[in-house]
């Protein structure tokens, strides 16, 4: 059995978790090691092989990285220059696709103002899972990438008009808006449409506190499914505090 878990998603933290029976792949770790502990305590990981993964070297994404992989015994893995400018001389530099037990692990470069970011798509036995969250843009590359994902993590980050009347600074709202900046709900609808399947769960994540809401993402992605006569299995919006439902493929 294949699991996947949110722990957190938003502006003030992020990180997922995925697991076999034998083998634990975090994706991102902005979260202290006591949330990450309380977040996980029940689900019965402790004696999981453990592998971490960081996409970019922003605080959101990589905060709790040290605390959680030495408490953890976590190997951490990512672009070589993420790992300089995050200090993590132990790290390892990955450039494709990394195999750990039955998980093979691709990092897909993306836009966004971070030395060498990238998401991950995450494949276990036919099985698989994309996250994909801080661009500002999504190419071709992974769009193929996506294709079919059995869980779809997506970020839809703002809603265009709160954004251009919410409190951001002009010069924060162009970052937010630039190709190197978050996906609106739109963007995130087009790309879902390009790539999920019938079978596809889907996750809206990263929501942005100031310039969205669950309600409106959901509504504006699933209008835009709807109107062309996109199926998939379920959606939902992940959260800061409750990040997403516990899925069990």
């Amino acid at each position: 059995m294949l699991n996947f878990y949110m722990l957190s998603s938003g502006s003030r933290g992020n990180s997922t978790i995925i697991w076999d029976e034998n083998d634990l792949i975090i994706i991102d770790c902005g979260i202290s090691l006591k949330k990450f502990q309380e977040k996980t305590s029940e689900l019965g990981i402790e004696n999981l092989e453990k592998s971490m993964f960081i996409s970019h070297e922003h605080s959101d994404h990589s905060s709790g990285v040290r605390a959680v992989s030495r408490k953890l015994q976590t190997d951490v893995y990512s672009r070589g220059k993420t790992l300089e400018k995050m200090r993590l001389e132990k790290g390892y530099s990955i450039r494709g696709e990394v195999a750990i037990g039955n998980f093979t692990v691709m990092p897909v470069s993306v836009n966004h103002d971070a030395v060498d970011p990238v998401v991950y798509i995450i494949s276990n036995r036919g099985i698989k899972i994309s996250v994909i969250s801080d661009l500002g843009i999504i190419s071709q590359e992974l769009l193929d990438a996506m294709q079919g994902s059995d869980i779809m993590a997506i970020e839809a980050n703002h809603d265009p008009e709160m954004l251009r009347t919410g409190p951001y600074t002009e010069m924060l709202k162009m970052r937010i808006r630039s190709e190197h900046g978050h996906l609106s709900n739109e963007q995130s609808a087009e790309a879902i449409y390009a790539s999920a399947s019938d079978n596809t769960r889907i996750v809206l994540t990263h929501l942005s506190e100031k310039n969205n809401t669950p309600d409106i993402a959901m509504e504006t992605v699933k209008a835009y499914l709807s109107n062309r006569n996109k199926r998939y299995a379920s959606m939902e919006t992940a959260s800061q505090d409750f990040g997403s439902t516990l899925y069990r493929l």
